[in-house]
């Protein structure tokens, strides 16, 4: 699913430091097929008009003209991207309207099932990757559901872990100790030979009331009970911890569907069970090392898990851990309207009428400055009462590979720096090149290479609440030294980009 919006670049797991991303003329700057044709054709078109028109000036205005729109609209910023970029996103936008795709009504209800069992597929809502096959792989930790994506050539599965809960208490030595053990995570994964070669991280907050333990406990009590055995749940209500909030932190691998794995897979008797067992004895490798990154697994996402938390993510209302009824055709939503261009609206079954209403937006800038290990703290921890959910994505690069692609962006600055005599250097570009010099320094001190590209969708029941919402995690990202911008016209594709499928890269980074 290609995402013209997604510009990952490249950042070294060792720091938290990134290039300050700044207007790039053709120079170093990667155009889209699209974005190319119109600038050929814009050349090509100048010409034919300065042919055609007769005197010298005509010409020249003739081809200043044409040329100039094309270059207008392929280069020049507009409404944050370019006219070439928002017409590719509205033609598609309009295409879906006109062919009822952006109004999605499950048919689970009367899909039914074959007579061994199976349940038989049904469409699936816009924005999410299509043909998509379900696997069940079994591992030491239990099974897990795998989902391959046929038009990523990805396959998929996703682990609940958990971090260091004190990690905020701890001194800084021991905060840059466990840093350290992170990278050494994401490096022994890159460049293990593995085939583990893309990484999401998924947190998810959800609002939860803190009283209802107490409230449940007041209706349920036996009045009848002795007094001392009141009197000792009493005691124990006291000194049970309830937060406000409830924290999800799921990792997701994805490994690339290729002709090596098929061919190991067909030693076995199907390819179904040769997927299941190969990939399987991965993932239970991969989950074996997370203890080296300083991270706790709690569960895997089976068919049922995985399935209830896609249906919670378009209905809060269903809680992640009620897996009751869940499989890979119930976990859609029963609505999703994603006609509006602002905002998308989905329901699930237990709801009747009320809709939950959805925005996604993509981090298109990261610091620019050099930030502490708890620069996502105004985002993840301060935002209270909001449902969110925010995804980055990473694909994992090999040293070689990434010292290669440094040095090129290294030599891109330096290349793109105005060195004239009597010109005062721009202190930016300085800082840009200083930064790519240092990224390649640090890669080749042996930090993991990453490309990775950020998503944030909030969540709200109703379209004041969004609004409100909205514009509390756009302060929070500012205060982390985030820039965001709403996918206006593709929230059911930018969504989509948060859910447990490693979306929101564009393949091999391109």
């Amino acid at each position: 699913m290609p995402v013209p919006f997604a510009r990952p670049g490249v950042v070294v797991a060792r720091t938290f430091t990134y290039p300050r991303p700044r207007p790039r003329g053709l120079l170093g700057r990667k155009l889209d097929a699209d974005e190319q044709l119109v600038l050929g054709a814009g050349f090509v078109g100048g010409l034919i008009s300065a042919w055609i028109l007769g005197g010298i000036l005509l010409k020249i205005v003739g081809f200043v003209l044409v040329a100039g729109v094309c270059a207008w609209a392929t280069l020049a910023p507009h409404k944050g991207r370019t006219y070439v970029r928002w017409f590719e996103i509205n033609r598609t936008y309009k295409k879906l309207l006109r062919d009822g795709s952006l109004l999605y009504k499950s048919r689970a209800p009367y899909a039914g099932r074959y007579a061994d069992g199976r349940r038989v597929p049904i469409d699936l809502p816009v924005g999410v990757p299509r043909n998509m096959q379900w696997i069940t792989a079994r591992t030491a930790f239990g099974e897990i559901a795998i989902v391959l994506q046929p038009d990523e050539l990805m396959f998929t599965a996703a682990v609940e872990v958990e971090g260091l809960r004190d990690f905020g208490s701890l001194d800084t030595a021991d905060k840059e100790a466990l840093i350290r053990a992170y990278e050494h995570l994401l490096k022994t994964t890159a460049d293990s030979g593995g085939r583990i070669r893309r990484l999401q991280w998924i947190s998810r907050v959800i609002p939860t009331d803190p009283n209802a333990h107490a409230r449940d406990a007041a209706e349920r009590r036996d009045r009848n009970s002795p007094t001392e055995l009141q009197q000792s749940y009493d005691e124990l209500i006291q000194r049970v911890a309830v937060t406000a909030e409830d924290r999800r932190l799921l990792l997701v691998v994805g490994i690339p569907y290729t002709s090596g794995l098929v061919a190991e897979a067909r030693r076995y008797t199907t390819l179904h069970e040769g997927y299941a067992i190969t990939l399987g004895q991965e993932i239970e490798s991969f989950i074996r090392t997370l203890g080296r990154g300083q991270l706790r697994h709690v569960r895997n996402l089976d068919e049922a898990g995985l399935a209830s938390y896609l249906h919670h993510s378009y209905d809060p209302s269903h809680w992640i851990d009620d897996t009751a009824g869940m499989d890979r055709v119930t976990c859609w939503p029963a609505v999703l309207d994603a006609r509006n261009k602002k905002y998308m609206a989905s329901r699930s079954w237990e709801a009747a009428e009320d809709d939950w209403y959805s925005m996604t937006a993509w981090v298109k800038e990261l610091p620019v400055l050099p930030v502490g290990i708890n620069f996502l703290a105004p985002v993840l921890l301060y935002v209270q009462d909001i449902i969110l959910s925010v995804s980055v994505v990473m694909d994992l690069v090999s040293t070689d590979q990434a010292i290669t692609e440094a040095m090129a962006d290294a030599t891109n600055e330096l290349g793109q720096a105005d060195k004239k005599a009597g010109r005062i250097e721009d202190p930016r570009e300085q800082k840009a090149q200083s930064a790519s010099i240092r990224t390649m320094r640090d890669i080749a001190d042996g930090a993991a290479g990453t490309r990775l590209a950020a998503w944030i969708t909030v969540t709200s029941p109703t379209l004041d609440a969004l609004r409100r919402d909205a514009d509390t995690v756009r302060a929070g990202a500012t205060r982390a030294g985030l820039r965001m911008e709403w996918c206006d016209s593709e929230h059911h594709r930018a969504f989509a980009n948060t859910l447990p499928f490693t979306a929101g890269l564009l393949k091999e980074g391109r």
